[in-house]
């Protein structure tokens, strides 16, 4: 058994770069079970936050579109370590390695600052359809880990450090995905406020766009990440293959 602790962030249409003021706390736990000195399953849940903003953006500060949301996630990990680590006496005390396996999450985009605000009930780019908000993604990571001197009968700490990169296949973790659908249609059909923060720059008092422009790029979809490290004690004896 295991903890994760660090911080996340997200690469979606409203992001520009990896911008510091949107990394959020991570945290979990998890289970690891190792096979061999190069190969081990990790079984892991998390919570973590995510946002974004146009504010600030030169590009798109007019648009004023913003999201924020939690990402709770239960991933089946596997690593790969670069070389023998931690079942033998001979085995190396550190080793780089690779992860990566399948995971889902949960999500629920909401304005930022305001979590009343529930974006996808609103409908903002005025779908029939509400998207769900049950997602699968692929985790694709890199870490180092080392381990405390091994002692006859005591068990030994585990320190990681890594980095993960999920790959979903959803574009609405910030609830922006394709063209602006045309204000006051949306505003007979569903109501003012769902057509307010699917064109937000009328917030602030300026003119809806028309229907059909840009608003997101359909061709990409979301990324969320991670930097973290984990912390595990393995025990001594039989417990010896649970990192």
């Amino acid at each position: 058994m295991g903890w994760v602790a660090g911080v996340s962030n997200y690469h979606g249409d409203i992001t520009q770069g990896m911008t510091t003021k949107n990394f959020r706390p991570m945290g979990g736990m998890y289970y690891k079970y190792q096979f061999s000195g190069f190969f081990s399953y990790r079984l892991q849940a998390a919570c973590m936050q995510i946002r974004g903003t146009d504010d600030g953006s030169p590009s798109y500060d007019t648009r004023n579109l913003s999201f924020q949301t939690p990402i709770y996630e239960l991933s089946n990990i596997f690593e790969f370590n670069f070389q023998p680590f931690g079942l033998n006496y001979e085995d190396k005390p550190f080793t780089p390695y690779f992860f990566s396996g399948l995971n889902g999450f949960f999500f629920d985009p909401s304005r930022l600052e305001n979590e009343d605000i529930k974006l996808r009930n609103l409908k903002t780019e005025g779908q029939r359809k509400s998207y769900s908000l049950f997602q699968p993604a692929v985790p694709i990571g890199f870490g180092f880990k080392f381990m405390s001197k091994a002692k006859k009968n005591q068990g030994v700490w585990i320190l990681a450090l890594e980095g993960c990169w999920r790959k979903t296949f959803t574009d609405y973790l910030d609830d922006v995905n394709a063209d602006y659908a045309d204000y006051q249609s949306m505003v007979d059909r569903q109501n003012s406020g769902g057509a307010q923060y699917g064109h937000a720059q009328t917030l602030n008092g300026d003119q809806p766009y028309s229907k059909g422009t840009m608003r997101g790029d359909t061709h990409l979809k979301d990324w969320y990440y991670s930097f973290n490290f984990t912390l595990a004690f393995r025990f001594p004896g039989r417990a010896c293959a649970n990192l």
